[in-house]
This record gives structure tokens, C-alpha cells and sequence, in this order.
């Protein structure tokens, strides 16, 4: 079993939109330090709602792959005065934080694949070609899902994705060998990589798509956890 204080002087930074308070709390039951600086800022997308978010309602399928579009769809519900119950369809979402939240929103999950991947989802779900599904998603979004599925895909984009540089200075001065950096998005390794300081320091990414960008850049030794979550990244550095 692993020390109860395997992070002492260590310092792990996020570079995602939030610092979920359970991460915080996992970090620092291990001695770590937590410290949120990100390099992604999410605002919600409004301008397909008038003919996307009714017509998402009469789909077979809602298809989720982010907490973002879970969260900037809750917003549009209540702006509009909607509940789960208006909509119709199955639903399917990439990651069980994702699965959480849509549940709080009164949706059924059918569907989750076995590793939280957009290509690992187009595998394993099975539709028939007449059916149609929406995909919730950001302007950054790629095409995987409405590429690699055999039906029709109506993408419904809810949030965009901005990728900002403003907390890099401080990122710059915290680098050393005793920090490392999750990754959530290839959106933020781009930042980093663009404006990182020439120091040592550590790199950490959820899910393969992630690591593949960090190692686009060059970087090695890059700690990926089987399970796609921050919690497993944790759990894997305490290893």
C-alpha cells in the first residue's frame, strides 16, 4: 500500500476548467499541494439553440462526451423551461463524471463506453442506420463521432472552447522537478507547450488522445492511468 504522505513537496497542477474539490482533497490527503492554473476556458454557444435544442428532443440518441456540454445544456434548460422528460431519446455519455451529471439533470444513462475515449465509443456502440442521434459538444470537438458512426449524426454545439495563456507566467515560475502537470485536453498542451519556460518538470494526461499531443511536443516519461479520470492520474502519481 502506498505511503499516506507519497506527495510530500509535491506540487500538482491542473490545467483544466476546474479544480473539482474532491481532486483537491485526494491530493492533499497524500501531502501534495493542489494548484488550478488553466489554460481552457469554456462559454456557452447559443446561436444553434432556436433549431438544434428542439430538434435534439425528437433524436433516438443524445451522445455526451463532456461535462462541459452536460453543464451548458443545463444552463439552456433552464433558460428555456425544460426537464429530462422533453426529451425522447436514449442517451449515451463518454466518462461516468459525465454520466453523474446528466443523471442530476434526470436523465437515464444507456450507454457508457468501456474506456472514455471518443474512438473507443464509436466502437463499441451499436445503432442501427436509421436512427438519428445529437452530439452535444464544443467548437473544438473533433469529427471522430459523427465521422465514425453509421448514422445520422446531428452535431449541436453548446459551448466553445478558449484556449488562454494568462496563467502561464505563474505555470513558469512554479516549474521545477517536484511539479507536475495534468493535461485534460490537447487544447491545453498546445498552450503550454507555446509558452512553457526551458525548466524540468512532470507531465501527467487523461486519456490517450492527450498523451499522443504531449508526445507530439516531445515530451516522455508521460504518466497516463488505464481509467480516463483525474482521480486515477492521482492515484497513479501516489504509485
Amino acid at each position: 500500500m502506498p505511503s499516506k504522505r507519497s506527495l510530500v513537496g509535491e506540487q500538482i497542477v491542473l490545467t483544466g476548467t476546474k479544480m473539482p474539490a474532491a481532486v483537491r482533497e485526494q491530493i492533499e490527503s497524500f501531502g501534495g499541494e493542489a494548484i488550478h492554473l488553466p489554460l481552457i476556458e469554456v462559454v456557452e454557444h447559443t446561436k444553434e439553440d432556436a433549431t438544434k435544442l428542439p430538434e435534439s428532443m425528437d433524436a433516438d440518441w443524445l451522445i455526451f462526451t463532456s461535462q462541459s456540454a452536460v453543464q451548458f445544456l443545463k444552463l439552456k434548460m433552464i433558460r428555456y423551461g425544460y426537464t429530462a422528460e422533453n426529451w425522447h431519446g436514449k442517451v449515451a455519455a463518454v466518462g461516468e463524471k459525465t454520466a453523474q451529471q446528466l443523471k442530476q439533470l434526470g436523465f437515464q444513462i444507456d450507454f457508457v463506453p468501456t474506456i472514455y475515449s471518443a474512438d473507443v465509443f464509436i466502437q463499441e456502440f451499436q445503432i442501427e442506420k436509421d436512427q438519428k442521434c445529437t452530439f452535444f459538444r464544443g467548437n473544438l470537438a473533433k469529427s471522430t463521432i459523427p465521422d465514425g458512426l453509421n448514422c445520422f449524426v446531428e452535431c449541436y454545439t453548446v459551448y466553445d472552447t478558449i484556449q488562454t495563456a494568462k496563467h502561464m507566467p505563474q505555470m513558469n515560475e512554479l516549474l521545477s522537478d517536484r511539479v507536475t502537470i495534468v493535461f485534460a485536453s490537447p487544447s491545453a498542451v498546445a498552450v503550454f507547450e507555446q509558452h512553457k519556460a526551458e525548466k524540468v518538470y512532470n507531465v501527467a494526461a487523461i486519456g490517450h488522445i492527450t498523451r499522443d499531443a504531449l508526445e507530439a511536443y516531445g515530451e516522455q516519461q508521460i504518466v497516463m492511468p488505464a481509467t480516463y479520470t483525474l482521480s486515477a492520474v492521482i492515484e497513479e502519481l501516489v504509485k
